[in-house]
């Protein structure tokens, strides 16, 4: 696990930066928003709740444009990144951080078995958050490349008892990037995942007394925020410069943040995978991906040669 410290220099790298992200009106993403447009950045950013978003672009005019966006309906986020290019005639980075939680789990022994239960959390955090790669990666690939930051959530890779369905959703992110970077990397795309431990937003409502009182570690919105544009940033430094902590190429990446610090966990999760997946099943493990990589193999049976 590498300890990431902020390098604050590659900040003057976001100056003239067009930036689109999901879920900019509250909480971690607002802080974004705002750290992004106060070092240069222009952001035009998507949300379901108007007033607090009109606020924030009024507070950071001109750089901020806000767009009312429903993250789970694609049409609302092709309206989100063609007002972006349309404004600025590019797109730098992707932030899709748009994310909700229903702490009412649907698998409670005392719910009602003939009511169909809400998939929004689904819709929101994961389909949401494809879309967003989807539309992002096409205007990216206008650009020459950039970068897709994609918000999972602690839940994304540990088991959380009383919200499966959040935590699927997560996990999901997660797949996401595993899916993608890859195939993006040689397009120039670099796609990264941070993923939150406690934070203070509504969310922990319902957990913050208890957790406080045991003396745990606790992000603020901005931590959170300064991860996400690690992950923007860490790739633009001059002469290979990056965060410290940050090897290059910066992607592929997870970010693991706790109590206000950012940690790199994918590489150990690679690097020890001989460890707890047995040598033997990770070197034919590492035979098949290897093929499955190879150029002309295809999962498509239309495109088989």
């Amino acid at each position: 696990m590498a300890h990431i410290t902020f390098d604050f220099s590659l900040l003057q790298t976001l100056l003239g930066k067009v930036v689109v992200l999901t879920g900019g009106a509250t909480g971690i993403g607002r802080s974004c928003v705002q750290q992004f447009c106060n070092h240069g950045a222009k952001v035009v950013f998507g949300d379901v709740s108007e007033a607090p978003s009109l606020e924030l672009q009024a507070e950071l005019a001109p750089n901020a444009h806000f767009v009312k966006c429903d993250t789970s309906n694609y049409s609302d986020q092709l309206a989100l990144f063609r007002t972006a290019h349309d404004l600025y005639g590019k797109i730098d980075v992707v932030a899709a951080n748009a994310g909700i939680s229903i702490p009412q789990n649907i698998f409670d022994p005392a719910a009602d078995i003939t009511q169909e239960p809400s998939m929004k959390e689904v819709d929101i955090n994961l389909v949401g958050a494809l879309f967003s790669a989807r539309i992002g990666m096409h205007y990216l690939r206008k650009n020459g490349g950039g970068d897709l930051v994609l918000t999972s959530s602690i839940a994304g890779f540990k088991e959380c008892g009383g919200l499966p369905t959040y935590t699927a959703s997560k996990h999901g992110v997660i797949g996401i990037m595993r899916g993608l970077h890859l195939t993006a990397t040689p397009e120039n795309i670099r796609i990264n995942v941070v993923c939150p431990w406690m934070t203070r937003t509504r969310m922990v409502l319902g957990i913050e007394k208890g957790w406080y009182e045991r003396g745990l570690p606790v992000n603020e919105p901005e931590d959170v925020a300064r991860s996400i544009i690690i992950c923007a940033t860490a790739n633009r430094g001059d002469g290979g410069k990056t965060h410290r902590g940050a090897a290059l190429p910066f992607a592929g990446k997870i970010v693991y943040v706790a109590g206000g610090e950012s940690y790199e966990i994918e590489d150990g999760i690679q690097r020890l995978e001989p460890v707890w997946l047995g040598e033997e099943n990770s070197k034919v493990l590492a035979a098949g991906q290897a093929y499955l990589a190879s150029e002309g193999t295809s999962w498509d049976e239309t495109k088989m040669n």
